[in-house]
C-alpha cells in the first residue's frame, strides 16, 4: 500500500502540492524554519514568490488557489494570530507529512539559514 496516500488528507495534500510550487516553497520555507512563525511578507521574501501567492497558498484566494486547497485548510500550516498580525507555522501535522513522504529527502537548505519571526 501507498504510504503517501495512507489518509484522505494525505493524499489530497500530496495532489495539492504535486500541482504547485508555491505550496512546495512554502512548507520548504516553514519546515526549515520549524517550530518559528513567518508572516506571508517575509515568507515572499524569502522564497521569491509575490505575497499574493504566499497568501493564496496558505488560506486560498479565488479560483486559482482553492480555499478547500490551501495549506491552513488542510492542516499542514496553523494560522497564529497575535493582536492584529497574523503569522504562519509548520503544524505538527504538517511537519509529519513532510517527514513521511519523499518531501524530507528533496528538501532544499536553501532557507536554513533565515531569521523567523518568533512573536
Amino acid at each position: 500500500m501507498d504510504t503517501l496516500a495512507s489518509s484522505p488528507v494525505d493524499g489530497r495534500a500530496l495532489r495539492s502540492l504535486k500541482k504547485s510550487r508555491v505550496r512546495i516553497e512554502v512548507m520548504t520555507y516553514l519546515y526549515n524554519i520549524y517550530p518559528n512563525t513567518s508572516y506571508p511578507y517575509d515568507i515572499s521574501r524569502q522564497t521569491g514568490i509575490d505575497s499574493t501567492n504566499i497568501i493564496g497558498a496558505l488560506r486560498g484566494m479565488g479560483d486559482r488557489y482553492k480555499n478547500s486547497n490551501s495549506l491552513v485548510e488542510m492542516g499542514l500550516v496553523d494560522k497564529v494570530e497575535n493582536g492584529d498580525v497574523t503569522y504562519y507555522k509548520l503544524s505538527d501535522q504538517g511537519k509529519r507529512f513532510i517527514e513521511s513522504t519523499y518531501l524530507a529527502n528533496s528538501l532544499s537548505e536553501k532557507y536554513k539559514n533565515t531569521n523567523a519571526v518568533v512573536p
